[in-house]
């Protein structure tokens, strides 16, 4: 790794003795757990940066137009092609405007998009076709716009844009006046799909517009994601920022702003086991997330999930700002979750940990059915620290499943202004340190089922 990479990931874990260190004051002792997280963070220290040789193959010297009409999928291959046979390289994106159909990277590859440039992805949905299917427009699923399978060192950088131009399909996939779900149509392209990667960078680079998800890095080891910007409108359908999934995540200086999950960390692989799941180690430093649904875990997490680091990031007009969202038949066990030295404004739900996703159930009247028993949601082992959240409608909500309560959730110097109280849905060993609940009206705490130690719960004052 570049030793200034390397400075700015130490300097961003600020490990001190056993704690992360905080922003204020003495606090009262973190959980024991904690030391594990630590542990777990410092091995990141030895995450390599993508190797990549420095050769550069310019799309233009391939063919490539950036005039915004000619289509390039052809040049642009040509230039990655090149690259790979010639054992890897930057494939440069030049300033100027680039139509181009799916895309398909490899190892050892830097898709540089300089300053000034801007990819264009089609909207022509035939060319997202799967080759063997190009007669059939109802394939049941399109290529994704850019992808990268089974590959290793590889990067996606440089201050250009990548449009995925969703403009011209959020409109046929969006819920109709007069029906309850969206139609069924085939399923979008993603915009950028990393699968089974390793040694990943994507830095600086501008993500926009996408058909449906932005950014996914699914089952990919030792990723790098630095300051990337991704936005689109606010109403856009199931438009998530970034969906990561897999080992050895560092994820900073991001800005979030459309439609869905700003991230939400993906522990959805069949073969994940609490002994190894398939999402561990995860850092987020200093990012923000603007409208959107904030920072989610799921809404799978049948493969398991442990060692989440979120801190100094700012919440500004989301939906949410800590969610934690699976339902029956697609949950496991999620664990050692820490929150740190976060800054919310205008949030309609601060916290919301969920066992019956995508219902939301507030009282136990509301409880649906369970209709099976296996894969279930377990949150346990989740610490809150040093956060404020001002202005919500409401200051948080814990619905989790009879039997199987959302366990060990410690608020430590957390003070949450809001309209109405935290309700807490089958819940155990909910202690509040340090932290306050001041609410307009009603009581600041709505138990049901909960055991919660260190607040009053009608004033919302420390004990």
């Amino acid at each position: 790794m570049k030793r200034s990479m390397l400075k700015s990931l130490l300097a961003a874990l600020a490990v001190s003795g056993v704690t992360i260190t905080s922003i204020s004051g003495a606090y009262a002792a973190q959980p024991a757990w904690v030391n594990k997280v630590v542990n777990k963070i410092h091995q990141m220290v030895k995450m390599d940066q993508p190797r990549i040789p420095h050769r550069i193959f310019n799309i233009t010297s391939f063919g490539a137009v950036g005039n915004g009409t000619t289509m390039n999928t052809k040049a642009i291959e040509k230039a990655v092609n090149a690259c790979e046979k010639a054992g890897g390289g930057e494939v440069l994106i030049p300033a100027g405007k680039y139509l181009t159909g799916p895309l398909t990277l490899g190892s050892k590859m830097n898709f540089h998009v300089a300053r000034g440039a801007e990819i264009l992805m089609s909207t022509n949905p035939r060319n997202y076709i799967p080759a063997a299917n190009q007669r059939n427009i109802e394939h049941p699923g399109y290529r994704n716009c850019i992808v990268a399978l089974h590959a290793h060192d590889i990067a996606i950088t440089g201050h250009g844009i990548i449009d995925g131009q969703g403009q011209a399909w959020w409109p046929r996939y969006r819920k109709q006046p007069g029906h309850k779900h969206p139609p069924r149509l085939p399923h979008r392209p993603f915009m950028v799909v990393l699968e089974n990667c390793t040694r990943v960078l994507v830095k600086n680079v501008h993500l926009e517009n996408s058909p449906m998800f932005h950014l996914v890095p699914n089952a990919c080891r030792d990723v790098i994601i630095d300051h990337v910007t991704i936005t689109a409108p606010i109403n856009t359908p199931n438009t998530d920022a970034c969906d990561p999934a897999g080992w050895n995540y560092y994820i900073t200086r991001c800005t979030f702003n459309e439609g869905d999950d700003c991230i939400a960390i993906k522990a959805s692989a069949r073969n994940g086991t609490p002994a190894h799941p398939s999402c561990e180690n995860f850092l987020i430093t200093h990012c923000t997330f603007e409208h959107g649904h904030g920072m989610s875990v799921g809404g799978q997490t049948n493969g398991c999930l442990k060692y989440v680091v979120v801190r100094d990031c700012t919440f500004d007009h989301t939906h949410r700002g800590v969610r934690l969202k699976a339902g029956p038949g697609y949950g496991g066990l999620s664990e050692y979750l820490w929150y740190q030295n976060l800054t919310m404004r205008n949030v309609r739900l601060p916290v919301f940990i969920n066992s019956f996703y995508p219902k939301k159930p507030k009282t136990p009247s509301q409880v649906p059915p369970l209709r099976t028993h296996r894969n279930l949601p377990v949150w346990k082992h989740v610490y809150f620290e040093n956060i404020t959240s001002v202005n919500s409608p409401h200051a948080g909500r814990i619905s989790a499943l009879p039997g199987l309560p959302a366990d060990d959730i410690v608020f430590s110097h957390v003070h949450i202004h809001a309209n109405r109280g935290f309700t807490m849905l089958n819940a155990r060993n909910i202690r509040f340190e340090h932290s306050s609940i001041t609410v307009r009206h009603g009581p600041a705490i709505i138990p049901y089922n909960a055991q919660v130690t260190g607040i009053n719960i009608k004033t919302g004052r420390p004990k």
